[in-house]
């Protein structure tokens, strides 16, 4: 019988091809298997065939994208299910069961059927003639159609026996799954909201925080894997100061990084972490820094900013649980428990690759599909209409800036985006609410006291230790020019604010470089980074007058911290911001607020549903900016002005026709350094330790006052002394 399938395969090819010995002897015993068992093989080969090679080589692409494009027009929702059906139907060439899907889903119509039309089976056995004269790796691509049409000689029921030792395995692969674990599908606590108000902090800051911190643990300790937590603040006065921000930082440093853990893996590279930051960050002691402890918990996600009408607005943070989990989970596509994987502990998510050699989903090239369990469970919940989220509240938060909002609205969202039908939630909380929310149960709880000072503890962690420290270097050679006003160095940020006196300086505004985001600013890793931007602040804080103001531009963009995952595959989103508020607060600045820059509608590659109108699909685009407003000491009075709010300023066009017509890859607005300039008094001086394309100092000069600014790229230097002088 063997003999006979191969020949059959090797009939349709245009050249010498022999099967892999790993396929041959898989397919040998899965024909015993079939035998022993009473299973039959479909012998209609050349169906099989070409379904696989239109499969394989997605020869069908074009006709599915006007299938959904046509779909689209006519208002009819395909979810992720929905295509992939769709998309088998087209390989097989099956209209007859094409119609009876449209039927069934009630989504059939004349123009659907109209724009159905597979790749003909002479056009498919040409591809296959194609890919020996144009790929040198014919061979492998045959190797993979070979899988696939193994595989479905069988029925499912004896391929995903075989090829998961089980006796018995039900079609369903989710069903197939929860028999096996139990525990992995669960969702008795899939969603928790800690709901913070101001009475949590009657007893000071410490205490409030505390309280919410505790919380935070309990959820990471109690929340179902792959579950998220929401963090909603409201502004908070204590005394009458603002302590929002400080909140904001305190809240997703803890989630992140409060979990210390040995990690026995090889993707956790602690050695060469350890090496380069000692290379980098002097007066560092290594067995202080602790680098064979990875400091892990949630994943910080996304921090919607919620407009209001009675204050200026409330934050709500999401994160996400992944909990490294090394059980092996079979392959979705044939039930194989033979797989490959790691569990990265950025992402924390289970990934495998697998090595069933008949696998009918592998890819072009023969390598085995790499999934991810989290993804399989989101792609179940799909199948549930009742998980199908409104156009209307997709729509209203695909920005991650939103006006006039209330927290009942804010918490909808949640509770529609982040969890599903069926759901407990856990709401953290001084009040109780209603026990049902769209088909989910609500359970609530008070906040408890931990028995440590979690948040003193977490502080004075080694994580920290790791960069914070005194960068005692010998200052380089800087270079000086003036015009008018305006006075402006070319040398490293730290080096020239050394040269300027101690309280010299009436105010600061800049937008640093922020880690890794442009091709000028390499860091070997997070905590590097983060040295020179504590050295640097920290002098800029000595040089600033009693009352000075500091504005602060940063974005919590998406890249990879290199602080326990080398690879692509530990990216994430930053959490520049939450870093930048600890470490001012260390330095001696006190948190006035936060100017939020509202880009509004701009263009980005995060899609914020990927087309799927179904939980946890919703990531928003990211929209706005810090600008925190640091102060040294109590604000003078002509910086009182300076609160809170969102600001709504359009990004600097600097494209245009492919060019860059600014010469610099990321100015800044002009109405950035005007909010601070417009209240500086005659005589005062503003700093911008990184000048860039001289946005600071041009626009001191047309409000006439001084400003000094510091640029250590030679490029960007002769390009702020022309824009100055032009302007």
């Amino acid at each position: 019988m063997i003999t006979k399938i191969i020949k059959n395969f090797k009939s349709y090819l245009p050249c010498e091809w022999e099967p892999l010995p790993e396929q041959v002897s898989t397919l040998n015993q899965l024909l015993h298997f079939a035998k022993l068992n009473g299973f039959q093989v479909d012998e209609e080969y050349e169906d099989i065939f070409i379904e696989a090679v239109n499969q394989k080589l997605d020869l069908n692409n074009s006709t599915y994208k006007r299938v959904l494009n046509e779909a689209f027009s006519e208002g009819k929702k395909l979810n992720y299910i929905l295509k992939v059906q769709i998309k088998k139907l087209l390989d097989r060439a099956d209209i007859k069961g094409y119609k009876d899907f449209l039927i069934l889903n009630g989504i059939m119509s004349n123009k659907l059927v109209d724009v159905f039309q597979p790749i003909s089976k002479p056009q498919t056995l040409k591809a296959v003639s194609d890919i020996f004269f144009s790929d040198p790796k014919y061979p492998d691509v045959y190797c993979s159609i070979f899988s696939r049409f193994c595989f479905y000689l069988f029925s499912e029921s004896c391929s995903y026996q075989f090829f998961s030792g089980l006796e018995s395995v039900d079609g369903n692969y989710f069903d197939f799954i929860s028999n096996k674990y139990p525990d992995i599908m669960a969702r008795n606590n899939a969603l928790c909201i800690i709901d913070i108000d101001n009475t949590l902090f009657e007893d000071g800051y410490n205490s409030g925080c505390n309280l919410v911190l505790n919380a935070v643990k309990d959820a990471f300790d109690n929340l179902n894997n792959h579950c998220d937590l929401a963090v909603y603040i409201p502004k908070i006065m204590i005394n009458g100061v603002d302590v929002q921000w400080r909140l904001f930082s305190d809240t997703i440093l803890y989630a992140e990084k409060h979990n210390k853990e040995k990690i026995d893996r090889h993707y956790f590279r602690w050695q060469k972490i350890g090496r380069q930051t000692i290379d980098y960050v002097r007066n560092l002691v290594a067995f202080n820094a602790e680098f064979e402890y990875a400091f892990q918990g949630f994943v910080f996600k996304d921090c919607f900013i919620l407009g209001t009408a009675d204050d200026p607005y409330s934050l709500l943070l999401i994160f996400e649980k992944n909990f490294r989990d090394e059980r092996i989970v079979n392959c979705p596509a044939c039930r194989s428990a033979n797989i490959q994987g790691n569990s990265y502990p950025i992402l924390n998510v289970r990934s495998w690759e697998c090595e069933n050699p008949l696998c009918p989903d592998r890819s072009k090239y023969n390598r085995g599909k790499r999934y991810a369990f989290m993804s399989l469970f989101r792609q179940k919940e799909m199948m549930n209409d009742e998980n199908i989220i409104p156009d209307e509240s997709i729509s209203k938060w695909h920005l991650d800036c939103q006006n006039n909002v209330s927290k009942k609205d804010a918490f909808d969202m949640v509770i529609r985006h982040y969890s599903c039908v069926g759901d407990t939630i856990t709401v953290v909380t001084k009040t109780i609410g209603e026990k049902k929310k769209y088909n989910r149960t609500l359970q609530y709880t008070d906040f408890s006291e931990s028995k440590t000072n979690l948040l003193s503890d977490f502080k004075n962690s080694a994580y920290f230790y790791r960069y914070l420290q005194y960068d005692d270097r010998a200052r380089k050679e800087t270079t000086e020019w003036e015009s008018g006003k305006a006075r402006i160095y070319c040398g490293d940020a730290l080096d020239v604010l050394r040269l300027i006196p101690q309280t010299s300086i009436s105010c600061a505004v800049t937008s640093p470089p922020y880690y890794n985001a442009k091709s000028y600013s390499q860091w070997p890793n997070i905590y590097c980074y983060l040295y020179d931007m504590y050295n640097i602040n920290a002098e800029i804080f000595r040089t600033l007058k009693d009352g000075a103001v500091y504005l602060y531009n940063i974005f919590d963009y998406f890249d990879n911290e290199n602080n326990v995952v080398l690879s692509a595959m530990g990216n994430k989103r930053m959490i520049l911001g939450a870093y930048m508020i600890d470490m001012f607060e260390r330095i001696g600045f006190s948190i006035c607020g936060n100017i939020i820059w509202n880009k509004g509608e701009i263009q980005g590659n995060r899609s914020f549903n990927q087309g799927n109108l179904t939980p946890y699909y919703q990531a928003p685009l990211n929209c706005w900016e810090h600008i925190l407003i640091l102060s040294k000491g109590e604000p003078a009075k002509q910086f009182k002005s300076l609160t809170s709010c969102i600001e709504d300023i359009k990004p600097v066009i600097k494209i245009v026709r492919g060019k860059n017509i600014l010469g610099h890859d990321a100015p800044y607005p002009h109405e950035i350094p005007k909010l601070l300039v417009k209240c500086m008094q005659e005589d005062d001086i503003v700093l911008d330790p990184f000048l860039g394309s001289g946005t600071t100092c041009i626009v001191a000069n047309h409000m006439n006052r001084y400003s000094i600014g510091i640029e250590k790229n030679e490029k960007y230097f002769e390009l702020c002394k022309h824009l100055i002088v032009d302007d």
